[in-house]
């Protein structure tokens, strides 16, 4: 094939691992956090990729060298009973809850200290922001936008111990190790601007 039939092809599909799921979402908060006088909506992502952004970081952070012990148990269990004995089809994958991916990295990297705020912090990420908006049901909702800077600073905090782990560091380019690092020097700047 040469090169600009590749060239094409590139063009014609968008690539994700594990990683550039976690740029993703940080490119995300980079482009929202612009918007955020002018369009207040924008909470909404900057919620949503900070959430996706942490779990993100916290798989890579965490999986083990086949993958399974980010699944939720009944996933991992039937995932490791294929790859022993490699045959039928693969199972699908279903990963851990948040909470249990949290719990994971927490035993995994005991040095990195969350602090009970900042853990307080996630908490409330997940389970009243995130999980409000992703299953949002008909209702009116306020939400005072003076918390949301500090939590969404914490998960940022999170994501960079995360990403920063030896585990993490060895999969990154260094064009990926900047563009992580201009996204949250970027999204902190915003969020700055807005409190």
């Amino acid at each position: 094939m040469s090169s600009s039939e590749l060239n094409l092809m590139a063009r014609d599909w968008v690539k994700f691992n594990e990683y550039e799921n976690v740029l993703a979402s940080t490119d995300l908060l980079a482009l929202a956090v612009s918007q955020l006088r002018e369009q207040p909506s924008n909470w909404k992502w900057m919620m949503l990729a900070a959430h996706d952004a942490l779990q993100g970081a916290m798989v890579c952070a965490v999986q083990n060298t086949s993958c399974t012990n980010i699944l939720n148990k009944q996933s991992e269990k039937e995932t490791l009973d294929w790859l022993d004995k490699l045959e039928g089809d693969e199972p699908a994958q279903y990963l851990a809850d948040f909470l249990t991916l949290l719990k994971k990295y927490r035993k995994k990297y005991p040095s990195s200290a969350i602090t009970a705020d900042q853990l307080n912090d996630i908490r409330k990420l997940h389970n009243q922001f995130r999980n409000n908006f992703a299953h949002f049901t008909p209702k009116g909702w306020s939400i005072e936008i003076a918390m949301l800077p500090k939590i969404i600073g914490n998960a940022l905090n999170l994501v960079e111990m995360a990403m920063h782990q030896h585990q993490v560091t060895i999969h990154l380019s260094g064009n990926m190790k900047r563009r992580l690092a201009k996204n949250l020097t970027v999204t902190r700047a915003g969020l700055t601007d807005v409190k």
